[in-house]
């Protein structure tokens, strides 16, 4: 038989075998991707049981009573349910109060963040300014000194000088601290993002600004969640920074600051460890919602960003 005739009986033994099969079914698993996949399973369950460990022992001891932590045999299961510590956690540290701090603290730092990282992002990615390399060197720079640490006396002097050391410039201080990494996570997106669109914008007549706002805006929604629950994680568990400003003012005091003031509350001359691990608790519930509920943006935006950048 000659080439040109195997051609098309191999065709039609491939059309043929082809038909057979049923749409949308997966291939079998052979032994070996059995065995792959068995493999990743253990460790992504060991990995995960490793994690979740301190969670769950944190969370069985918040409803321990004292005497049982600080015993020598602990256990693992309290022996008694304190359901009341959280409401000792609540009460004791003026949780309504130092929640209400939290909120409007984080929020106007992820506000801020959003608006200017997107801007700076896309300025970076998209135009050539003059002096930018030596910008984006200042910006590299500051990732390695430590805002939020060796910079953090200065700008509470700043702050005080200009008369808010209070919420705003402690929502200013924790913005500074953030904000470079989050600029060039949003350029590595836009980078990798094609310019189509855009220039059929501005053929359209639209501005620099109204492509930003109509274009690219809502095209950078995966990062932009992305930037959005790191800056929401950063914010609300800063410490440092709010402690700084309410060391004076204890009205200040955000969730993070009056969670650890708790340890100082002492009951009989000891700290009420059970309490300080309930007000922990409560203090992370707001992390977990919203990482829950932006889980699947705050993925595609890290990796997206990661892998164009």
């Amino acid at each position: 038989m000659s080439a040109r005739t195997e051609a098309p009986a191999r065709e039609e033994q491939q059309v043929s075998a082809g038909a057979h099969r049923v749409p949308g079914r997966r291939p079998r698993r052979t032994p070996a991707g059995w065995v792959r996949v068995s493999v990743l399973l253990i460790l992504l369950t060991v990995l995960a049981a490793g994690m979740l460990t301190p969670l769950v022992f944190g969370l069985l001891a918040s409803l321990s009573p004292l005497d049982q932590i600080i015993s020598t045999r602990p256990g693992l299961l309290p022996r008694t349910w304190e359901w009341s510590n959280y409401l000792d956690a609540w009460t004791r540290s003026n949780f309504a109060r130092y929640f209400l701090n939290s909120v409007l603290v984080t929020t106007g730092v992820v506000v801020f963040d959003t608006f200017a990282s997107s801007m700076s992002g896309y300025v970076l990615a998209r135009k050539r300014l003059p002096g930018q390399r030596i910008l984006e060197a200042v910006y590299m720079a500051t990732l390695f000194i430590g805002l939020t640490t060796a910079m953090l006396y200065p700008q509470y002097k700043i702050a005080r000088a200009l008369g808010i050391d209070n919420l705003l410039g402690m929502t200013f201080v924790e913005y500074a601290g953030i904000m470079v990494i989050h600029v060039y996570l949003v350029k590595a997106f836009v980078s990798g993002l094609g310019t189509e669109i855009e220039d059929a914008a501005r053929v359209d007549g639209c501005g620099f600004f109204g492509t930003y706002r109509r274009v690219a805006l809502p095209l950078m929604a995966p990062i932009l969640v992305t930037t959005i629950v790191l800056g929401f994680q950063a914010s609300w568990n800063n410490y440092q920074v709010p402690l700084a400003f309410s060391l004076a003012a204890p009205d200040l005091r955000t969730l993070i600051v009056g969670v650890s003031a708790l340890q100082y509350d002492a009951v009989e001359g000891m700290a009420a460890y059970n309490v300080v691990l309930a007000g922990a608790n409560m203090a992370l519930i707001p992390i977990v919602v919203v990482f829950i509920v932006l889980q699947r943006f705050f993925v595609r935006g890290w990796t997206e960003g990661a892998v164009k950048g």
